[in-house]
């Protein structure tokens, strides 16, 4: 099993016993102490770390200032005279004093006691009085601390929710990609060794931890579709010995020499032409396309001191899509 799986276990426990009220505040935290563990959520789990331990004070016994906004971000906080505290208790602390003071409401009454003498009326009502201010004060910290354990509660569903919908989502997300990438993959078995080559160049880049490499993995995701471009453009007008291609819409684009761009759109333009599947796939080639460029751009003129590995991460992942829409056209047309 692995570590999503548990934790979309863990998730489930935390959800459906919260609704059914079959698990405590405090086993649901711990249920989401795992969860952030095993997902890697290193901020949650310093949250649910202060929940579990207790938040860390200072030698004056003031918690310390990044707990305390830990704290109250995450259902401690309360205004009160119009200044901002936290509570501190521990949900396993609220439970253990709220089943105390419950027990406790059974013990002050005046039931069975009774007195005598001139005073007995006098002493019946005094009895009568503590009773009821000691029971008052019962309940009343009671529904405070009850209050203060819905809170707690809610918090813990919410951050086992929000995390279910995200493993879940992202388990979708991977067998739609995976069920994607197969289709994609049979469609490149048909481009050039050379091309093939790139795709497999840009895996070592973006495992490195060199900035420099991550520039280099762009370059190379402009290349990948330059040998596209012009690989499709041979096939598809094989013939073509005009320099300039009229679109639909009337403008005239160069398809001459590296200006790989217009081959494409006009190879894209034609696989539209064909498919019954109408789509946006070549404005958002053509949009992926001058992005990269325009960051390369910006890299070589120092504008940007590094390319990120999020960048290049994204224009891996948009490139393999974009490169897969084009080859899945093509699949279309020829099943025509």
């Amino acid at each position: 099993m692995t570590k999503m799986e548990k934790a979309l276990i863990a998730c489930e426990k935390v959800v459906e016993g919260i609704e059914d009220e079959t698990i405590s505040t405090s086993s649901a935290m711990l249920q989401c102490s795992k969860i952030a563990r095993l997902t890697n959520d290193e901020e949650s789990l310093i949250w649910l770390q202060y929940e579990y331990g207790g938040y860390p004070r200072d030698k004056e016994g003031k918690v310390l200032s990044e707990a305390w906004k830990i704290g109250y971000k995450n259902g401690r906080g309360y205004n009160q005279d119009g200044a901002q505290y936290i509570f501190t208790e521990l949900a396993s602390e609220l439970e253990q004093k709220i089943e105390a003071q419950q027990n406790a409401i059974g013990n002050f009454t005046t039931q069975g006691t009774s007195v005598g003498g001139d005073n007995a009326y006098i002493a019946m009502n005094n009895l009568t009085s503590t009773v009821a201010n000691s029971t008052s004060g019962l309940v009343k910290n009671i529904s405070n601390n009850q209050k203060r354990l819905a809170s707690l509660r809610a918090r813990y569903y919410e951050y086992a929710l929000v995390k279910q919908i995200e493993l879940t989502f992202g388990n979708i997300a991977t067998d739609i990609f995976s069920s994607y990438r197969e289709k994609v993959d049979n469609g490149f078995s048909e481009l050039s060794k050379e091309t093939i080559l790139k795709l497999q160049a840009i895996e070592g880049k973006i495992d490195s931890d060199n900035p420099e490499m991550y520039s280099q993995a762009l370059a190379t995701c402009r290349r990948l579709f330059e040998n596209v471009s012009v690989e499709l453009f041979d096939k598809y007008f094989p013939d073509y010995s005009d320099k300039m291609f009229k679109t639909k819409s009337g403008k005239e684009i160069d398809v001459s020499g590296d200006h790989y761009k217009n081959k494409l759109s006009a190879v894209i333009e034609k696989l539209e032409e064909k498919s019954a599947n109408k789509s946006l796939v070549g404005s958002n080639i053509i949009y992926l396309i001058d992005w990269i460029d325009n960051l390369n751009s910006l890299h070589c003129k120092g504008v940007h001191a590094d390319v990120t590995r999020g960048d290049a991460e994204k224009a891996i992942i948009q490139t393999y899509i974009c490169l897969g829409d084009i080859l899945n056209m093509q699949n279309d047309c020829s099943k025509k």
